[in-house]
């Protein structure tokens, strides 16, 4: 969730959220907030903190998982592009649009669409690749 700027009040402090978004941490500073701040006559009940300390749990499992799923993924880039490198210099066999290019791969490059080969001057997706060969 993306705030532009969130400014709270009161006990005589100022907070202000940057507008980066809130994370786990911002999440736990506004349940000790709300905590602090609350009615001592009629508290929280027990069924409600329990309930924000499990979408708590839920929120920091999910952050957790997101950055094994970032790691992940910079690891398999990281694995194609050397599957990639070591491909140039060797003839290749590639299918692009049901057509069968042959050639030399003289260069790799990492795009939006992933990893690329040059090969006799047209770009190709490594996964096009089907053959490999000595020149």
């Amino acid at each position: 969730m993306n705030v532009a700027s969130v400014t709270a009040t009161g006990s005589g402090t100022t907070a202000t959220v940057t507008p980066k978004g809130l994370g786990k941490d911002d999440f736990l500073k506004l349940l000790a907030a709300q905590l602090r701040n609350q009615d001592p006559l009629n508290p929280m009940s027990n069924t409600e903190f329990i309930a924000q300390m499990a979408q708590f749990s839920a929120l920091e499992q999910m952050y957790n998982l997101n950055e094994s799923f970032n790691q992940a993924r910079q690891e398999l880039q990281e694995s194609m592009m050397l599957q990639a490198v070591s491909l140039i210099g060797k003839e290749v066999a590639a299918v692009v649009d049901d057509q069968t290019l042959r050639g030399t791969v003289s260069k790799v490059s990492w795009t939006t669409e992933g990893v690329m080969l040059l090969i006799g001057g047209q770009q190709v997706p490594l996964q096009a690749v089907t053959e490999v060969a000595l020149p």
